[in-house]
Protein backbone atom coordinates (compact mmCIF):
# COMPACT_ATOMS: atom_id res chain seq x y z
CA UNK A 1 0.00 0.00 0.00
CA UNK A 2 1.55 3.42 -0.83
CA UNK A 3 2.30 5.66 1.60
CA UNK A 4 2.66 9.59 2.76
CA UNK A 5 5.08 10.74 4.77
CA UNK A 6 4.48 14.57 6.36
CA UNK A 7 6.71 16.55 8.56
CA UNK A 8 5.53 16.62 12.22
CA UNK A 9 6.30 19.19 14.50
CA UNK A 10 8.90 18.86 17.33
CA UNK A 11 8.38 19.02 20.59
CA UNK A 12 11.16 17.44 22.20
CA UNK A 13 13.91 16.71 20.77
CA UNK A 14 15.28 13.34 22.78
CA UNK A 15 18.81 12.56 21.10
CA UNK A 16 17.75 13.72 17.99
CA UNK A 17 20.80 16.64 18.47
CA UNK A 18 22.91 14.55 19.75
CA UNK A 19 22.34 12.16 16.74
CA UNK A 20 22.77 15.16 14.43
CA UNK A 21 26.18 15.91 15.86
CA UNK A 22 27.38 12.32 15.49
CA UNK A 23 26.18 12.26 11.83
CA UNK A 24 27.84 15.80 10.83
CA UNK A 25 30.87 14.57 13.29
CA UNK A 26 31.26 10.86 11.22
CA UNK A 27 30.61 12.18 7.10
CA UNK A 28 33.48 14.69 8.14
CA UNK A 29 35.96 11.94 9.64
CA UNK A 30 35.10 9.73 6.21
CA UNK A 31 35.59 12.71 4.15
CA UNK A 32 39.04 13.10 5.85
CA UNK A 33 40.13 9.41 5.73
CA UNK A 34 38.97 8.80 1.92
CA UNK A 35 41.47 11.59 1.40
CA UNK A 36 44.07 9.84 2.83
CA UNK A 37 43.26 6.35 1.36
CA UNK A 38 41.77 5.11 4.57
CA UNK A 39 38.85 2.24 4.68
CA UNK A 40 35.60 3.65 6.20
CA UNK A 41 35.24 4.07 9.90
CA UNK A 42 32.17 2.12 12.15
CA UNK A 43 29.29 4.52 12.62
CA UNK A 44 29.32 6.02 15.52
CA UNK A 45 27.51 3.90 19.14
CA UNK A 46 24.27 6.43 18.63
CA UNK A 47 23.75 5.46 15.37
CA UNK A 48 24.70 1.39 15.53
CA UNK A 49 21.22 0.36 16.74
CA UNK A 50 19.51 2.30 14.32
CA UNK A 51 18.07 2.08 11.01
CA UNK A 52 20.42 4.30 9.20
CA UNK A 53 21.04 5.51 6.10
CA UNK A 54 23.05 8.49 4.83
CA UNK A 55 21.41 11.06 6.75
CA UNK A 56 18.06 9.45 7.24
CA UNK A 57 17.07 6.79 9.94
CA UNK A 58 13.61 4.97 10.10
CA UNK A 59 11.97 3.89 9.73
CA UNK A 60 11.21 4.15 13.83
CA UNK A 61 8.84 2.71 15.68
CA UNK A 62 5.73 5.27 17.42
CA UNK A 63 3.93 5.26 20.62
CA UNK A 64 0.99 7.07 19.97
CA UNK A 65 -0.45 9.14 23.26
CA UNK A 66 -3.67 11.68 22.66
CA UNK A 67 -2.17 14.44 20.36
CA UNK A 68 1.74 13.78 20.40
CA UNK A 69 3.44 11.19 19.31
CA UNK A 70 6.63 9.40 20.64
CA UNK A 71 9.04 7.95 18.74
CA UNK A 72 10.44 5.14 20.69
CA UNK A 73 14.13 4.67 19.57
CA UNK A 74 14.91 7.84 20.31
CA UNK A 75 13.21 9.80 22.77
CA UNK A 76 11.79 12.35 20.72
CA UNK A 77 8.24 13.83 21.20
CA UNK A 78 6.37 15.21 17.85
CA UNK A 79 3.17 16.58 17.22
CA UNK A 80 1.44 15.25 14.28
CA UNK A 81 0.07 17.73 11.33
CA UNK A 82 -2.47 15.41 9.59
CA UNK A 83 -5.32 13.76 10.79
CA UNK A 84 -4.96 9.51 11.36
CA UNK A 85 -2.78 7.41 12.92
CA UNK A 86 0.98 7.01 11.15
CA UNK A 87 2.40 3.86 11.30
CA UNK A 88 6.34 4.71 11.56
CA UNK A 89 8.84 7.97 11.43
CA UNK A 90 11.53 8.84 9.80
CA UNK A 91 14.23 11.25 10.59
CA UNK A 92 15.66 13.71 8.05
CA UNK A 93 18.82 15.11 8.89
CA UNK A 94 19.10 16.37 5.14
CA UNK A 95 18.85 19.78 5.94
CA UNK A 96 18.89 20.40 9.58
CA UNK A 97 16.02 18.21 11.92
CA UNK A 98 13.10 16.94 10.19
CA UNK A 99 10.32 14.32 11.78
CA UNK A 100 8.05 12.95 8.88
CA UNK A 101 5.37 10.50 9.94
CA UNK A 102 4.28 7.72 7.38
CA UNK A 103 0.80 7.69 6.67
CA UNK A 104 -0.81 4.74 5.35
CA UNK A 105 -2.73 5.37 1.67
CA UNK A 106 -5.78 4.06 0.49
CA UNK A 107 -5.10 1.49 -2.34
CA UNK A 108 -4.80 3.50 -5.86
CA UNK A 109 -7.69 3.43 -8.21
CA UNK A 110 -6.72 2.59 -12.09
CA UNK A 111 -7.54 4.29 -14.99
CA UNK A 112 -6.28 2.90 -18.75
CA UNK A 113 -6.54 4.32 -21.92
CA UNK A 114 -6.07 2.44 -24.97
CA UNK A 115 -4.61 3.67 -28.57
CA UNK A 116 -1.86 2.79 -30.75
CA UNK A 117 0.87 5.46 -30.60
CA UNK A 118 0.71 4.34 -26.84
CA UNK A 119 -0.82 1.08 -26.16
CA UNK A 120 -1.61 1.61 -22.52
CA UNK A 121 -1.46 5.33 -20.84
CA UNK A 122 -1.45 3.64 -17.28
CA UNK A 123 -2.91 6.42 -14.62
CA UNK A 124 -3.12 5.69 -10.93
CA UNK A 125 -4.60 7.64 -8.76
CA UNK A 126 -5.16 7.98 -4.80
CA UNK A 127 -7.14 10.73 -1.90
CA UNK A 128 -9.59 12.42 -4.19
CA UNK A 129 -7.98 12.05 -7.32
CA UNK A 130 -4.27 13.33 -6.18
CA UNK A 131 -2.19 11.43 -9.18
CA UNK A 132 -0.26 8.96 -7.96
CA UNK A 133 1.73 7.39 -10.72
CA UNK A 134 1.80 6.82 -14.98
CA UNK A 135 3.22 4.70 -17.54
CA UNK A 136 3.14 4.43 -20.77
CA UNK A 137 3.13 1.15 -22.48
CA UNK A 138 3.84 0.66 -26.30
CA UNK A 139 5.26 -0.52 -29.40
CA UNK A 140 6.88 1.61 -32.16
CA UNK A 141 5.93 -1.00 -34.85
CA UNK A 142 2.31 -1.42 -33.84
CA UNK A 143 1.43 2.30 -35.60
CA UNK A 144 2.69 -0.18 -38.77
CA UNK A 145 0.87 -3.16 -38.12
CA UNK A 146 -2.25 -1.27 -37.64
CA UNK A 147 -2.40 1.18 -40.20
CA UNK A 148 -1.95 -1.89 -42.23
CA UNK A 149 -4.96 -3.79 -40.91
CA UNK A 150 -7.09 -0.58 -41.50
CA UNK A 151 -6.08 -0.62 -44.98
CA UNK A 152 -7.34 -4.12 -45.73
CA UNK A 153 -10.42 -5.11 -45.98
CA UNK A 154 -10.95 -8.26 -44.40
CA UNK A 155 -7.50 -7.40 -42.55
CA UNK A 156 -7.64 -10.73 -40.07
CA UNK A 157 -3.99 -11.47 -40.99
CA UNK A 158 -2.98 -8.25 -39.63
CA UNK A 159 -5.29 -8.54 -36.69
CA UNK A 160 -3.74 -11.57 -35.83
CA UNK A 161 -0.34 -10.05 -36.16
CA UNK A 162 -1.67 -7.47 -33.62
CA UNK A 163 -2.47 -9.97 -31.37
CA UNK A 164 0.53 -11.84 -30.99
CA UNK A 165 2.46 -8.32 -30.68
CA UNK A 166 0.67 -7.49 -28.08
CA UNK A 167 1.53 -9.80 -25.75
CA UNK A 168 4.68 -8.50 -24.24
CA UNK A 169 3.25 -5.00 -23.92
CA UNK A 170 0.06 -6.67 -22.03
CA UNK A 171 2.62 -8.71 -19.79
CA UNK A 172 4.55 -4.94 -19.08
CA UNK A 173 1.58 -3.57 -18.31
CA UNK A 174 -0.02 -6.38 -16.02
CA UNK A 175 3.65 -6.50 -13.89
CA UNK A 176 2.99 -2.53 -13.18
CA UNK A 177 -0.67 -2.77 -11.89
CA UNK A 178 0.65 -5.57 -10.04
CA UNK A 179 3.22 -3.16 -7.90
CA UNK A 180 0.39 -1.17 -7.71
CA UNK A 181 -2.42 -3.16 -6.15
CA UNK A 182 -5.09 -1.02 -7.92
CA UNK A 183 -8.14 -0.80 -6.03
CA UNK A 184 -9.88 -1.18 -9.56
CA UNK A 185 -9.06 -0.53 -12.96
CA UNK A 186 -10.99 1.25 -15.20
CA UNK A 187 -10.47 0.77 -19.33
CA UNK A 188 -12.36 1.49 -21.91
CA UNK A 189 -16.05 -0.24 -22.56
CA UNK A 190 -15.12 -0.51 -26.62
CA UNK A 191 -17.78 -2.50 -27.19
CA UNK A 192 -19.73 0.36 -27.85
CA UNK A 193 -17.47 0.90 -31.64
CA UNK A 194 -18.05 -1.24 -34.30
CA UNK A 195 -15.83 0.86 -36.37
CA UNK A 196 -13.01 -1.43 -38.00
CA UNK A 197 -10.31 0.76 -35.37
CA UNK A 198 -12.65 -0.25 -32.07
CA UNK A 199 -12.75 -3.77 -33.30
CA UNK A 200 -9.12 -3.59 -33.75
CA UNK A 201 -8.75 -2.25 -30.30
CA UNK A 202 -10.85 -4.42 -28.76
CA UNK A 203 -9.00 -7.19 -29.88
CA UNK A 204 -5.98 -5.58 -28.13
CA UNK A 205 -8.56 -5.35 -24.80
CA UNK A 206 -9.27 -8.68 -24.53
CA UNK A 207 -5.79 -9.81 -24.20
CA UNK A 208 -5.54 -7.33 -21.34
CA UNK A 209 -8.11 -8.36 -19.54
CA UNK A 210 -7.71 -12.06 -19.71
CA UNK A 211 -4.68 -11.23 -18.11
CA UNK A 212 -6.03 -9.19 -15.49
CA UNK A 213 -8.98 -11.70 -14.80
CA UNK A 214 -6.17 -14.39 -13.99
CA UNK A 215 -4.93 -12.26 -11.39
CA UNK A 216 -7.61 -11.96 -9.69
CA UNK A 217 -7.92 -7.89 -10.47
CA UNK A 218 -10.64 -6.23 -10.69
CA UNK A 219 -12.01 -4.32 -13.84
CA UNK A 220 -14.53 -1.87 -14.75
CA UNK A 221 -15.63 -1.01 -18.11
CA UNK A 222 -16.99 2.37 -18.59
CA UNK A 223 -18.02 4.35 -21.40
CA UNK A 224 -14.92 6.14 -23.28
CA UNK A 225 -16.93 8.67 -25.32
CA UNK A 226 -16.07 12.32 -24.26
CA UNK A 227 -13.01 11.20 -21.74
CA UNK A 228 -10.19 12.75 -24.82
CA UNK A 229 -12.40 16.23 -24.08
CA UNK A 230 -12.96 16.50 -20.58
CA UNK A 231 -10.51 18.31 -18.50
CA UNK A 232 -9.19 16.30 -16.28
CA UNK A 233 -7.87 19.23 -14.12
CA UNK A 234 -11.15 21.68 -14.10
CA UNK A 235 -13.90 19.60 -15.68
CA UNK A 236 -14.47 21.45 -18.48
CA UNK A 237 -16.06 19.54 -21.19
CA UNK A 238 -15.35 21.23 -24.63
CA UNK A 239 -11.19 20.84 -24.78
CA UNK A 240 -9.55 21.08 -27.62
CA UNK A 241 -7.40 18.02 -28.96
CA UNK A 242 -5.02 18.90 -31.10
CA UNK A 243 -3.15 15.84 -32.41
CA UNK A 244 -1.01 14.33 -29.66
CA UNK A 245 -1.98 17.21 -27.22
CA UNK A 246 -5.06 18.31 -25.08
CA UNK A 247 -5.57 22.18 -24.59
CA UNK A 248 -8.13 23.39 -22.40
CA UNK A 249 -9.76 26.72 -23.25
CA UNK A 250 -11.22 27.22 -20.00
CA UNK A 251 -8.39 26.89 -17.74
CA UNK A 252 -5.42 26.60 -20.06
CA UNK A 253 -4.39 23.58 -19.05
CA UNK A 254 -2.12 21.43 -21.89
CA UNK A 255 -1.43 17.55 -21.59
CA UNK A 256 -0.86 14.32 -23.70
CA UNK A 257 -4.46 13.84 -24.74
CA UNK A 258 -3.89 9.73 -23.97
CA UNK A 259 -2.53 10.84 -20.08
CA UNK A 260 -5.55 13.10 -19.84
CA UNK A 261 -8.78 10.60 -21.42
CA UNK A 262 -6.81 8.01 -18.89
CA UNK A 263 -6.49 9.95 -15.98
CA UNK A 264 -10.66 10.74 -17.25
CA UNK A 265 -11.29 7.66 -16.69
CA UNK A 266 -9.58 6.81 -13.31
CA UNK A 267 -11.45 9.94 -11.88
CA UNK A 268 -15.02 8.93 -13.23
CA UNK A 269 -14.13 4.84 -11.52
CA UNK A 270 -13.05 7.02 -8.50
CA UNK A 271 -16.17 8.45 -7.77
CA UNK A 272 -18.69 6.02 -9.29
CA UNK A 273 -17.22 2.76 -9.51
Amino acid sequence: MPEELVEAQIVDFGKLKEIYSDILYYENYKSILKKTGGIDPPPPQSLRALPFSGRRIGPLSLIITGNMIKIKEIGAIVKPTKEGNPVYAIVDFSQGIKVLLAYEEESPIVGIDLGIRHLFTIVAIINHGKLYKVKYVGDKKMLDIFSKYLGESQGLVYLNDIRERVRKPVIETVKFLEELKPKVIAIEDLRLYEAKVGKGLRAIQEILEEELFKRGMKVRRLDPRGTSKICSRCGYKKGEVLGSIFVCPSCGYKADRDFNAAYNLALKCYYTC
